[in-house]
């Protein structure tokens, strides 16, 4: 079975493009999966990915299993062996038997009985034309795609199968058969004919003696195939070697060939077409373009011409052998051909889609004309359109890996960024002149912040220097509460003298009014203290009067000073009150100027910005 490593796919269609089946391999968008329903095991994209992303498996490891288990394990070695592992073949097979496999059969034998047995089919069926079968992926095709074929295919069972048939009912060999082969089909032929367990390839014994070092001596090896040997048989993995066995038999006999995939598949669907009186009797068909010594179980890059030389050189070397030895006459008039025929199944799994069907699908890739259908640039991988669209109707391929229908997604989309384009270039152009206009506009308010900014800084001053006044005047203010406090001292000091100033006035009176009395008693010699006794009298009351008016005018000054005391208080609030409001101005205008630093710097900023955008825009404008 094929393989896909998803990790080194890189969706390069390469696998596709080698595929005759265009429904064998699955597009996800990203990796090339595999359709084992549909796989015909051709082995053609293991063989031509170039990224290693295909591989197969077959099976090595059971029948390496079933050996050390100590199993009857018989080979059925296909000839091309000798141009895979040329001057170690017999080595290899001989390491085996060393290992104990029971019995290993010469698959050119087979194939000399393979030729035997379409000589008599053909004897038996005048004028019938076949197929040959020996390349099992020609068979798959067949029984998987084209299910026309089947009736014309050859019912010879093919050389490998001729060989270990010839083992099972003529040596009585009940061994678990292995088929030793180049080829990964084998493995679906021996499935569904039941008589060979396992196939294993070339590539993978080679691959399994270097992994376990397993060192093969040089020189001769004794070496030799169980029962008989094959002759012109071991021609066959040459293209046309069917050909050339059956000219030995018959010379005249119509045999015509196609080998490679990019050719037989194709020949094969003109065959079903063609009318059958211009077919050859035996139309000779192989899958691998240089036949099955370029198997993809065969051995890495394989010289061609070294290929052919080993197997021209075995057929010169049948050639020497006596006709009856050659043509095996004493075991084949043994053999019978009901032994050796096979019957085929119509194994097809899809559905082919209609024309209608394919319409839609052709639709859906932007392909509306015949021309469209038709273009077979293979850029996707397939031959053709027509493939291409099959696939996409399986469900295995989408319509964005063709590459005109890329072209014309691309158009659409180029057409799409254009139109988008021209819009970007109408908004561009609004934009630069929105910018235009906003730097105008900003440029104003970049010098006005500026200037403001300025006047700010002298407003502080003033401020400053207001601040520095008010409290040069609440100082002032609070020199004239003091010196009122102490006026109001003073006053109070005075009050005490004019108290005392009253009490002599009183005593002064009193004093008056005796030395009046006095002055009474003493009649004509108190006359003159009497007019003493008055004037002091005339002072006492003057005195009073005095008094009351100084106690008048104190009232008036304390008064005075108490408005006075008031008046200072509340200067002395109000300024306080100025110089909070011009502390509050000082800092409103310090955040003033803040903003406004912010504001200009913002305005620079925006300004650069602009010229940024305006550059860009007419970067824009000029692409």
């Amino acid at each position: 079975m094929v393989h896909v490593r998803e990790d080194k796919c890189i969706g390069c269609n390469a696998c596709i493009r080698c595929c005759p089946i265009p429904n064998a391999n699955t597009y996800d968008g990203q990796v090339v999966k595999i359709n084992n329903d549909e796989c015909i095991r051709c082995g053609e994209c293991v063989k031509h990915c170039p990224h290693g992303a295909r591989y197969y498996d077959d099976d090595i490891d059971k029948v390496m299993e079933l050996i050390h288990a100590h199993q009857k394990v018989s080979f059925v070695v296909a000839p091309a062996i000798k141009a895979s592992m040329d001057g170690t073949w017999r080595h290899v097979l001989q390491w085996f038997k060393d290992q104990g496999v029971h019995e290993i059969y010469d698959g050119a034998f087979g194939a000399d009985i393979c030729t035997y047995m379409h000589i008599k089919y053909l004897n038996q069926h005048k004028g019938e034309k076949i197929i040959s079968q020996p390349c099992a992926a020609i068979v798959n095709y067949a029984e998987l795609h084209k299910p026309e074929l089947i009736s014309r295919l050859s019912p010879v069972q093919s050389p490998l199968m001729c060989a270990a048939i010839y083992a099972k009912k003529y040596l009585n060999n009940n061994d678990i058969l292995v088929g030793i082969t180049p080829c990964i089909a084998k493995t679906v032929e021996f499935q569904n004919t039941g008589v060979v367990s396992y196939n294993v390839t070339f590539k993978s014994i080679i691959r399994y003696l270097k992994d376990h070092s397993i060192s093969l001596p040089n020189g001769h090896s004794p070496f030799e195939f169980s029962a008989a040997r094959g002759f012109d048989g071991a021609f066959y993995p040459i293209p046309g070697g069917l050909k050339d066995c059956l000219h030995a038999y018959d010379p005249d006999l119509l045999v015509s060939t196609s080998e490679g995939v990019q050719k037989v598949y194709d020949d094969l669907d003109n065959y079903i077409e063609t009318d059958k009186n211009y077919l050859p009797t035996v139309y000779d068909v192989l899958s691998c373009e240089f036949g099955c010594n370029t198997g993809v179980g065969a051995r890495d890059s394989i010289n061609n011409f070294n290929a052919y030389d080993i197997m021209s050189n075995a057929r010169t070397w049948s050639k020497k052998k006596n006709v009856s030895e050659r043509f095996h006459r004493k075991i084949f008039k043994q053999l019978r051909l009901e032994d050796f025929i096979r019957t085929y199944k119509n194994r097809c799994v899809s559905q082919r889609p209609t024309d209608e069907q394919l319409d839609e699908i052709y639709k859906s890739m932007g392909k509306f004309t015949e021309a469209d259908r038709n273009i077979n640039c293979h850029a996707c991988g397939f031959k053709s359109c027509h493939d291409m669209a099959t696939t996409i109707y399986y469900g295995n391929n989408r319509p964005n890996n063709c590459m005109v229908y890329e072209k014309n997604q691309m158009r659409l989309l180029a057409s799409k960024i254009e139109k988008q384009n021209e819009d970007l270039g109408k908004a561009v152009l609004e934009i630069h002149n929105a910018m235009d206009a906003l730097n105008k506009k900003i440029a104003p308010i970049s010098e006005q912040a500026a200037d403001n900014s300025v006047k700010n800084a002298g407003i502080k001053n003033d401020m400053s220097t207001l601040g520095n006044d008010i409290t040069g005047i609440q100082n002032r203010a609070n020199d004239i509460a003091e010196f009122v406090s102490k006026i109001s001292v003073s006053i109070g000091e005075y009050e005490r003298i004019l108290s005392k100033i009253k009490s002599i006035s009183e005593q002064t009176n009193i004093l008056a009014i005796n030395a009046s009395i006095e002055a009474a008693r003493a009649g004509q010699f108190g006359k003159g203290f009497a007019v003493v006794a008055g004037e002091i009298r005339t002072l006492s009351v003057r005195s009073a009067d005095t008094l009351n008016a100084a106690k008048q005018h104190t009232s008036e000054i304390l008064s005075n000073i108490d408005g006075i005391k008031d008046a200072t208080s509340f200067i002395v609030s109000d300024v306080d009150k100025t110089k909070q409001n011009v502390d509050n101005t000082d800092t409103a205008v310090d955040d003033l100027n803040n903003s406004l630093s912010f504001i200009s710097n913002s305005v620079s900023e925006i300004t650069e910005i602009i010229k940024a955008v305006t550059q860009l825009a007419s970067g824009l404008q000029m692409q």
